[in-house]
């Protein structure tokens, strides 16, 4: 990659290469690397699996354990769709490479610059909630004790527990300090593998949206009045139309970007969302019932991190969505706007082709139904809610 934009890209490169997901690698390294990853969330799953079968009849502790079990699923899914789909990626990478090369006006640069560079800041937003997590990750089994031997002695020395207990099928006290070095290296490239995948994504859709500007803004130069009233008619029409054409070759660019970005991890994410709302139903009933039949506060704050995650991780996902709705129709507007009844007729012609198509929006859709937007996120949040209320009825009654 070598073009103007690519230091935006730097922190997205790094967090790939660290799990062997960067597509311009072609490093022996990296398939260990892969290797390595799969192994080590492999044994993970594994562990809780066995906690769970080993205590199949003790509902509070599969609800807790079943969490993190999905957790680690969905990054297991995220990590291979990556993996099969890494020349795609690169195609990806090579066509945001060529957009940046094209574009030569100084102002097309600036919108195209802010996009990205909102992209590498959200980019480096998730990396430091990421680090914050590991850090309490890292820290709780050492502080909350702690803060309980102040607020609630005991006689005895506490046990030494972990966030989420697994079955290592070894006298875990004894060799706490091995199983807490696994755990939190599990932990550290989990959250790299949802970190690194889920910014390149949000980066990319958000240089989708700088395109469909881009195409905005040559719309309305095409039909700037102080540029037509000094040349003559033909000139005017010829100035106009090639304007038009420039539009709508960025449009199509634009276009075939965001639905060659979204046919690539359309899959994955149909299979995300249904593990992501089966995750959230059992998060919000284990807080429902910790609140309600006043459970331990550490898994109380626990379960409230991971609603908070389920929650904002479902947000962004329809809030990117959204985005690229509005601003794939945002060029329909800008010609209703703009003073196009003033060009010449030759010009006014072409304008249907870009209208058409802008009429239908850029939508993500999801296994032919559900689409990422505002409308979505709403309507999740009101099936899980009542999923909730008739789950509790059932409990009841």
């Amino acid at each position: 990659m070598n073009f103007v934009g690519n230091e935006f890209y730097k922190l997205n490169q790094h967090l790939l290469v660290l799990v062997g997901l960067w597509p311009y690698d072609n490093l022996s390294f990296k398939y260990y690397q892969r290797i390595f990853c799969n192994i080590t969330i492999a044994i993970m799953v594994v562990c809780q699996t066995a906690k769970l079968i080993t205590f199949r009849r003790n509902i509070n502790l599969i609800l807790k354990l079943l969490p993190p079990v999905v957790f680690c699923f969905i990054c297991i899914i995220k990590y291979q769709t990556f993996y099969i789909v890494a020349e795609k990626v690169r195609y990806l990478m090579d066509h945001v490479e060529q957009d940046w090369n094209m574009l030569k006006d100084k102002k097309e640069l600036e919108i195209i610059e802010k996009y990205t560079y909102i992209g590498s800041m959200c980019t480096l937003g998730f990396t430091i909630l990421g680090l914050t997590g590991l850090f309490i990750v890292i820290s709780s089994p050492f502080i909350i004790p702690i803060i309980l031997d102040i607020f609630v002695p005991l006689n005895h020395s506490r046990p030494q527990q972990l966030l989420f207990p697994g079955e290592y099928f070894i006298d875990q006290q004894k060799y706490f300090y091995f199983i807490f070095l696994h755990f939190n290296i599990t932990v550290a490239i989990v959250l790299t593998i949802l970190i690194s995948t889920e910014s390149l994504y949000v980066t990319h859709v958000l240089h989708a949206c700088g395109m469909f500007q881009i195409a905005s803004y040559r719309m309305n130069r095409a039909f700037d009045n102080k540029l037509l009233k000094i040349c003559t008619s033909e000139k005017r029409a010829i100035i106009v139309c090639k304007g038009i054409i420039e539009a709508v070759y960025i449009h199509k660019r634009a276009i075939e970007f965001s639905e060659f970005l979204w046919s690539t991890f359309s899959t994955s994410y149909c299979i995300l969302l249904v593990f992501g709302i089966t995750s959230l139903l059992i998060n919000l009933f284990c807080l429902f019932q910790a609140v309600l039949f006043m459970k331990g506060m550490n898994d109380i704050i626990i379960l409230i991190i991971f609603n908070f995650g389920h929650f904002f991780y479902l947000f962004l996902g329809n809030y990117v969505g959204q985005i690229l709705i509005d601003h794939s129709v945002s060029i329909l507007e800008n010609i209703y706007i703009a003073r196009w009844y003033g060009a010449p007729l030759q010009a006014q012609r072409l304008l249907p082709i870009i209208m058409q198509r802008s009429m239908r929006s850029c939508k993500m859709v999801v296994g032919g139904m559900f689409v990422p937007s505002y409308e979505g996120f709403a309507a999740v949040n009101v099936m899980t809610y009542v999923s909730q209320a008739f789950l509790y009825i059932n409990i009841i009654y």
